[in-house]
């Protein structure tokens, strides 16, 4: 498979035409893209990097990352929107989410004191609830499919302007329909993330994700991995070792100790002694949320633009820019032709924003592979005491999984592929418009 090469502001992807690169992941770039036609709006479009298009298990997962999230209807999931194919190159289209990743917010509250824990738990209780559709996702027979994750992490959660989180990338994400995909030997996710049951290679469930997301909780309140180790080795032993971590009130006694507990449960090493669902530990940190320390969306809005509202507003204007200059462009055979001999991926932005150019041509420079996208440490957060929580009950493992149908990258065969779940996406939103009427 040749792939697309070089591509830049002002390409177009059937109906979508490409303006910022805006993040650069291990299977594909995304790109805040505009619709063509009667009707725009702004969306971002998954494209499939280069260096995998011969890759038949990458194909593989990126196909079943669009068959697995189309069928998740939640306002805490990214909704895929559709799937296209140009010159042999995979690409998703997904709803375009106005926010930042959850690690440039940590990074960013370093100089305000940490995230005020109201506003950490909110976010982490949206984290729950999208997860947990994800878990509950049920094929043709009712039956739950078995969706995991497996890549539970700052990266992949996107907090938006409008205080709303979305749970992102399902790229090595396992299900019944591809329960053989996972090789012996190959680990798929972050290594510092992973359950210890995932890092053996053993029989994975939600269970694992909730691990991550008790690894994740931790770092939050503590601006520590609960497991860190000189090296990643060394990470990945302590956390098969079944040594618990350091108690978090131990590093900050301002912690409640129903918040510390809810942490150390879903940190168990043994599965069985975790939380049984994502949704069991939503309760949980609900019942550990104070009634004065119940905040809504806005609040957790007006905490992003306080913090990193700059780079919104930088972004915004990239995308504004990158509209003017390409509108009514449908990519030239001249503009291909340069495309083709390097040109650069990033828009030309005026020179009276330096910090702009300078995170789009990063971006940009990331997605021509010169460079990757640095990873910030994770600070510590500003801590509120909480009261007791009232008691939970837990909640079962739910029924057996299903075989949800699944779509092979067969060579010769690729357009019917993505016809097939392009019309999936179109079907499944037509009866979403008859349902609601």
């Amino acid at each position: 498979m040749s792939g697309l090469g070089n591509v830049g502001a002002g390409h177009t992807l059937g109906r979508y035409q490409l303006l910022v690169p805006i993040a650069l992941g291990g299977m594909a770039t995304v790109w805040a893209a505009r619709t063509t036609g009667a009707f725009q709006k702004i969306v971002a479009v998954k494209l499939m990097r280069n260096e995998l298009s011969d890759e038949d298990d990458f194909e593989q997962m990126f196909l079943d990352e669009a068959s697995l999230v189309s069928q998740i209807r939640h306002p805490n999931v990214v909704e895929i929107l559709d799937l296209g194919e140009e010159d042999r190159a995979l690409y998703q289209v997904m709803e375009w989410v106005d926010g930042e990743p959850l690690h440039v917010v940590l990074r960013e509250s370093r100089s305000r004191g940490g995230i005020p824990l109201p506003i950490l738990l909110r976010v982490m209780k949206q984290v729950c609830a999208g997860l947990h559709a994800a878990h509950e996702l049920r094929g043709p027979d009712g039956a739950l499919v078995g969706l995991v994750h497996r890549d539970v992490s700052p990266q992949n959660i996107l907090v938006g302007y409008d205080g709303m989180v979305k749970v992102v990338d399902f790229g090595v994400a396992k299900a019944a329909l591809n329960k053989q995909t996972t090789r012996v030997g190959s680990l798929k996710g972050r290594a510092p993330y992973m359950a210890p049951e995932q890092l053996r290679g053993e029989p994975i469930d939600r269970r694992t994700d909730i691990f991550a997301l008790g690894i994740l909780l931790y770092q939050l309140l503590t601006g520590k991995h609960p497991f860190q180790g000189d090296n990643e080795f060394e990470t990945m032993r302590r956390i098969t070792s079944g040594v618990p971590p350091t108690p978090p009130r131990s590093l900050v006694p301002a912690l409640s100790s129903e918040v510390e507990a809810i942490v150390l449960r879903a940190l168990a090493s043994s599965p069985g002694d975790r939380f049984s669902t994502m949704l069991e530990v939503l309760r949980s940190l609900e019942n550990a949320t104070p009634p004065e320390a119940q905040i809504s969306a806005e609040d957790v809005a007006e905490y992003m633009r306080a913090t990193v509202g700059h780079r919104g507003e930088q972004r915004r204007a990239a995308i504004r820019d990158a509209e003017q200059s390409t509108r009514g462009e449908r990519t030239s055979p001249a503009r291909q032709s340069s495309l083709a001999s390097g040109a650069r991926l990033a828009p030309d932005l005026p020179a009276s924003s330096p910090e702009l150019a300078a995170i789009v041509r990063a971006a940009a420079a990331a997605a021509e592979g010169r460079q990757a996208l640095p990873e910030p440490p994770l600070p510590p957060v500003h801590v509120v005491p909480v009261p007791p929580p009232q008691s939970t009950s837990s909640t079962s493992q739910g029924p057996r999984s299903t075989v949800l149908p699944r779509i092979q990258a067969m060579p010769h065969a690729r357009l019917l592929l993505v016809a097939a779940i392009t019309l999936a996406l179109l079907l499944a939103g037509l009866s979403l418009v008859l349902f609601t009427r």
